[in-house]
Order: structure tokens, then C-alpha cells, then sequence
């Protein structure tokens, strides 16, 4: 039902940094630039400069874990924090953490519905309300997105947490919450629910009905 999605890994480009402090960093964002840090393990935290433009590649790249080269070495980074300007929603910084293939580690994922609902053929509308989940897994093994097969969904149906199995990660979440699910649309369960109400009321004037011809022919007798 579940299936993951890796592709070739987004390479970031980064430069050295050469100047600190408040001053260069505002100068260094004038010029287009972005001081990012990197860190792995006990090691010292690394600066390095980036392109705005390309961080921002890198984020609508849809890919979790980069690639990144240092000192000669291609290494697997993860973003591990971004600061945003609060007005301008300019990049202001950025944080990456070092990943070793073989470690075991907790990140987001998105979900990707495939397909059309047999339950939306019917007149049915698919809902979504998790779009991401938490996935636990080695760094060789996070995928960049789970593809989720909804074909088979019904009116009424719904896939949940503990459908997505897999043998490379976890879903960090409780088994019961629903991901994906078909209802019938607003105006349809509004009507289905006055059809019902109609019926129970059609039955008490039956009855009302019933018990007034009955006490008629008590009194007749």
C-alpha cells in the first residue's frame, strides 16, 4: 500500500567562510549569501556560506537528506534548523546535521497520495489531514517522500498510520490516526441525515396513527 520514493541526492554548494561577526553577516546577505554551520558528531561546528538561491532550491527539492562535500569528502547532511527573517521571509541563517549512512535517526517524511478513490468514482471527496509523518530509520535508508496507493479506498474507508508498514523505517506515530480517508461530501451527508429523519418521522405518525384506531374501536365497543 506504502511505498517510499528516493531519488539521487541534491548536492549543496557551499563556500568557506572567511569573516565573522554581525557586520559580515549582514554584509554577506546584501551580497546574496547565507552563513550556514555544519555539525557531526563531537566535531567542531563548521561555517561555510551559501547561495540564498540555492538554499532555497534545496528546500523546494523535496529531499531530506543532502549531499555535501568537505574538504575533499562527499558527506549526507540533514537540515537541522532554519532562521527566517519575520518580515521579508528572507533566510537568515541555516543549520545542518552530519549523517552517517549506518545511523539510526527520527525525521519528517511526506505523505503522497497515487491514484483515484473507487469511494471519490462515487461521489465520495479524499481527505488528507496528516501530510507528514515521522519516520525512524538508518540515513542510508530515508526516503524522500511515502507513496500512498488510495485506488482501493471506498466511501466510509480510510488508511491509517499502522497501514504504512515497512521493512527500512517506522512511522513514529500512533497506529489508529487516520492519514488518508474518503467521505461523502457535505452536502450529501446533510441530506442523508434528513432522509433518516424523514423516515423516523414518517414511523411516529404511523404509530400515532395506529394508536388512535385502536382507542377508536375501544370506545366503539
Amino acid at each position: 500500500m506504502a511505498q517510499a520514493k528516493t531519488k539521487e541526492r541534491f548536492e549543496l554548494q557551499v563556500e568557506q567562510r572567511s569573516e565573522f561577526g554581525r557586520r559580515a553577516a549582514k554584509a554577506l546577505r546584501r551580497n546574496g549569501y547565507v552563513p550556514v554551520n555544519f555539525y557531526s558528531g563531537g566535531e567542531d561546528a563548521l561555517s561555510y556560506v551559501m547561495t540564498e538561491a540555492h538554499l532555497r532550491e534545496a528546500l523546494h527539492s523535496g529531499e531530506q537528506i543532502f549531499n555535501i562535500t568537505i574538504d575533499g569528502e562527499t558527506r549526507r547532511a540533514m537540515v537541522k534548523d532554519v532562521q527566517w527573517h519575520p518580515v521579508t521571509d528572507k533566510i537568515l541563517h541555516m543549520d545542518f546535521l552530519g549523517v552517517r549512512l549506518r545511523d539510526i535517526i527520527e525525521i519528517p517524511v511526506s505523505i503522497i497520495s497515487v491514484g483515484t478513490p473507487a469511494g471519490v468514482k462515487e461521489g465520495g471527496v479524499l481527505q488528507q489531514p496528516i501530510h507528514e509523518v515521522v519516520v525512524r530509520c538508518k540515513g542510508e535508508d530515508v526516503p524522500d517522500n511515502i507513496e500512498v496507493d488510495v485506488t482501493g479506498l471506498g466511501i466510509g474507508e480510510g488508511i491509517h498510520a499502522g497501514d504504512l508498514h515497512s521493512d527500512i523505517y517506522t512511522i513514529m506515530m500512533a497506529d489508529d490516526i487516520t492519514i488518508l480517508s474518503v467521505v461523502l461530501p457535505q452536502k450529501m451527508e446533510e441530506a442523508v441525515v434528513e432522509e433518516a429523519e424523514d423516515d423516523l418521522d414518517f414511523e411516529d405518525e404511523e404509530s400515532s396513527e395506529e394508536s388512535s384506531e385502536e382507542d377508536s374501536e375501544k370506545g366503539s365497543d
